[in-house]
């Protein structure tokens, strides 16, 4: 399999309608997401970030209604989540970056979603508050939806979208 020329380790599998399912793999060259109905393999694509390269690591994913939101972390701090639509390959759609990223249906639609936490770089990143930005999913883009208050400390992902001003970054 393309990517997985020096193996492979399944980080999730989503079942999908019709016998096919999404697995994102781990591998030295970065994450892999492979596309199979029954035991074709439909397609592989490894999503690449804002500076152009592959992300390193699938951290998991979510599925419904023939679209996946897909987290992956990258770097020392960051992760991201890509929208994908599968029909008779992968398409990647829109990606999200932060320090964390969770996915999962905010709305209630049926559709995954997509969270990430961001900084305030407010005095610096390490001592700043982080907050959460939130989008849905509207075709095959991540809209934006606001953002929750800043905050020092540990705060769950939102469970539904929030709609708050977002802070200005530096």
């Amino acid at each position: 399999m393309p990517g997985c020329e020096q193996g492979c380790q399944t980080v999730f599998s989503a079942a999908l309608p019709g016998g096919r399912r999404l697995d994102g793999l781990s591998s030295a060259g970065g994450a892999v997401l492979a596309y199979w109905s029954g035991g074709n393999l439909l397609g592989t694509t490894q999503v690449r970030g804002s500076d152009g390269r592959p992300y390193e690591r699938v951290t998991g994913g979510v599925c419904g209604s023939g679209h996946c939101s897909v987290t992956f972390d990258f770097g020392a701090h960051s992760a991201a989540v890509a929208s994908l639509r599968l029909d008779s390959k992968i398409t990647v759609g829109t990606t999200v970056e932060g320090v964390v990223a969770d996915a999962r249906d905010l709305d209630g639609d049926g559709i995954p979603d997509a969270a990430v936490r961001q900084s305030t770089y407010d005095p610096s990143f390490a001592l700043a508050p982080l907050y959460w930005e939130t989008y849905l999913l509207r075709g095959d883009d991540l809209v934006p939806t606001g953002c929750s208050a800043p905050v020092h400390g540990p705060q769950d992902a939102p469970a539904a979208p929030v709609t708050g001003e977002c802070p200005m970054n530096i």
